[in-house]
């Protein structure tokens, strides 16, 4: 499958999910579908999309994957600037008045800026590195993207997680599904790098050997 051909895959994937549990099965009006809801699509699919970015065998696939993954990411940012007050985002707030962020606000809307920060230093080295020649968007300052998206996500909603009960249609939370890939992301992506460091090993052994 094309990249454009899986990213567009799960855009589609992840919007659908969102309209079905905000729209369709919560109590989300109709009218947030195209920015508020879109935004949790974005979000998701891009975290997901920059994951499979790293998991490919050729440059020139991570790139694609990798580019289009920042474009989501970046619109996810923007919008969450345009949506972000006490009305879009109470539980981010505290009951005081004038109204103050939490703790756990505060934590996960630094992690998400940093991690932001380190989004735009990968997509401008991508733009600035010859297609087909740079290093995986995912490998090292890539994975701490994913490690800071996974709190990001879980400082953001870990109170809902805990009342399924109050999930609509009983469908889990775009946070807990984006903490949790994030987590077999990086899982993924430690396994395959110690597998191609053994191999690596095993070849310079081999090498020694003759």
């Amino acid at each position: 499958m094309s990249s454009k051909k899986l990213s567009l895959l799960v855009l589609l994937g992840s919007l659908g999910y969102a309209v079905l549990r905000y729209n369709i099965l919560g109590d989300v009006p109709y009218s947030d579908l195209p920015f508020f809801v879109a935004n949790k699509a974005f979000a998701y699919a891009g975290l997901v999309i920059l994951g499979i970015a790293g998991l490919q065998s050729t440059s020139s696939q991570r790139h694609k994957l990798g580019m289009g993954a920042a474009w989501l990411l970046t619109l996810h940012a923007l919008i969450s600037l345009a949506l972000f007050s006490p009305a879009y985002f109470e539980k981010f707030y505290q009951s005081d008045y004038p109204p103050r962020l939490t703790l756990a606000a505060s934590l996960s809307l630094l992690s998400g800026c940093i991690a932001f920060v380190c989004l735009i230093h990968l997509w401008r080295v991508s733009i600035k590195t010859r297609r087909g020649t740079e290093l995986s968007l995912i490998s090292g300052m890539g994975r701490i993207v994913i490690a800071l998206a996974a709190a990001h996500t879980a400082l953001m909603g870990y109170q809902v997680w805990v009342m399924p009960e109050k999930w609509p249609g009983l469908l889990p939370p775009i946070t807990l599904l984006a903490s949790l890939s994030a987590v077999v992301i990086l899982i993924e992506t430690f396994k395959r790098k110690n597998r191609t460091f053994q191999e690596e090993q095993q070849e310079a052994d081999d090498g020694d050997r003759v």
